[in-house]
């Protein structure tokens, strides 16, 4: 098997056009290896020293991020962006003044400025160690505060909505997996039927499924990478063995063509089922009473259901954790803040049926 990649050299400074070479190797090492020698070769040249912020970002770019995975890659070059301003200097003069004025624009998006603060820091580390500049300029540079929204749980009228609506099949199982769950939508819709072991009641949640912009869809690992056990409750089984009679394919959740979900897919189910749920509180295109609601609050559900089981002494908070791929501190620091239990759950998946209309 051939490896192949084309990199970026450059720019001509004539034409102004980018320059490209293909570099070939017979393995992914030897492809890697090569692909840091044509980077090695260029910036020992003459002119490495002119070398511009644009052709040393878009460089470190492609060698240094190389094997991430396609969401991170996007977050790169949505960065590189942003630091456009930056492009036409030469590399070993641009400024800690300049670095920190592209952030002062970003200032009323903090999460913004942080991953392009993040960014500059990596490309002028590298260029200190490829030695073409001394210091980095984007070393100690301030950035706004940044306050995580407090995440709202769902409303009793919310959950009874959600169990009326008007749902497609695929639509409402994957609803019920989140809910009874606690999953990431990205490892729901890497589910297939072997991953449920019926017999023993157990899930096993081991991959995800990465969506890219460009509408391509591949499996991953998790997002800690850790694979993790969750038992099954038995009044959910008959549902899953109806629905797994059913699909025409590998995947719980996907295309017609029985593929994985793509990102616009994705988009169109999550359109169809808050639609569903806005026309059953009463809503229309023109009034909407499920603003700013997305997947993720089903898990946000389960986990604080999970959470309430902790301060009830049900469950340890390390068992909670591991069922949501967590660690126990993330999962302290994100649930610690409900000081008042307004619900009082007597198992782990208690009023399963009230919530989905299984």
């Amino acid at each position: 098997m051939k490896y192949n990649k084309q990199i970026s050299l450059g720019y001509d400074p004539a034409t102004g056009k980018q320059i490209r070479k293909w570099i070939h190797a017979n393995t992914q090492l030897e492809l890697a290896n090569k692909i840091q020698d044509a980077q090695r070769s260029l910036i020992e040249t003459p002119n490495a020293s002119n070398i511009t912020f644009r052709e040393y970002s878009r460089m470190w770019f492609e060698v240094y991020k190389a094997n991430r995975s396609a969401r991170t890659k996007e977050m790169y070059e949505y960065s590189l962006r942003k630091c456009s301003e930056l492009d036409d200097f030469p590399l070993k003069s641009v400024t800690k003044m300049q670095c920190q004025q592209i952030l002062n624009d970003l200032w009323q998006t903090p999460r913004t400025a942080k991953i392009v603060r993040d960014t500059m820091k990596q490309i002028f580390k590298a260029a200190i160690s490829d030695g073409i500049i001394l210091r980095n300029p984007a070393a100690d540079l301030d950035i706004p505060e940044a306050h995580a929204a407090e995440k709202r749980l769902l409303t009793d009228r919310e959950l009874e909505a959600i169990r009326k609506a008007e749902l497609e099949p695929q639509d409402r199982m994957f609803v019920t997996i989140l809910l009874t769950f606690g999953l990431r939508p990205a490892e729901a819709l890497a589910l297939q039927p072997k991953d449920f072991d019926l017999k023993n009641r157990i899930l096993t949640i081991s991959k995800a499924v990465e969506l890219s912009n460009d509408n391509t869809s591949r499996i991953k690992n998790t997002k800690t990478g850790v694979t993790r056990k969750i038992p099954i409750p038995e009044a959910i089984i008959p549902r899953l063995r109806d629905y797994f009679r059913e699909i025409p394919g590998f995947y719980l959740f996907a295309k017609k063509d029985s593929d994985l979900m793509t990102k616009s897919g994705y988009r169109r189910m999550s359109e169809r089922v808050w639609k569903a749920v806005n026309a059953q509180l009463g809503g229309d295109e023109n009034h909407s009473l499920v603003s700013g609601r997305n997947f993720y609050d089903f898990r946000h559900y389960k986990a604080t259901e999970w959470y309430y089981l902790c301060q009830e002494g049900q469950i340890s908070t390390k068992y909670a954790a591991e069922l949501l791929g967590h660690s126990e501190e993330i999962f302290l620091k994100i649930y610690s803040h409900i000081s008042e239990k307004k619900e009082h759950p007597e198992t782990l998946f208690r009023d399963l049926e009230s919530v989905i209309n299984l």
